[in-house]
C-alpha cells in the first residue's frame, strides 16, 4: 500500500520565494527548489476554492495567510 509522504513544509511569500523550507525525505536542493519556484505559476491556473494543486509528480497542499503560504509539498499517493 502506499502512504502519505510528505516530501517538504514550506512557508513562502505570495511571489513563490520561500522563507523556510524543511525536507522530510531525501531531496536535492535543485529539485526542492524548483518545486517551490513552480508553485506561483500554478497558483495563477487554479480554483481558488481549493487547497491543492496536482502536478504529475506532486501535490502541493497551502494555505493563505496574509501575504504568506503555508506549503506542503506531498507524493501523488497522499490524500
Amino acid at each position: 500500500a502506499l502512504e502519505m509522504v510528505v516530501l517538504s513544509a514550506a512557508i513562502t511569500t505570495k511571489n513563490g520565494k520561500a522563507l523556510l523550507a524543511r525536507q522530510y525525505v531525501d531531496m536535492s536542493r535543485i529539485r526542492i527548489e524548483g518545486l517551490l519556484a513552480a508553485f506561483p505559476k500554478l497558483m495563477g491556473t487554479g480554483n481558488k476554492q481549493h487547497t491543492f494543486i496536482d502536478t504529475e509528480s506532486v501535490r502541493y497542499v497551502y494555505q493563505p495567510m496574509e501575504s504568506l503560504f503555508l506549503l506542503l509539498i506531498t507524493n501523488k499517493a497522499s490524500n
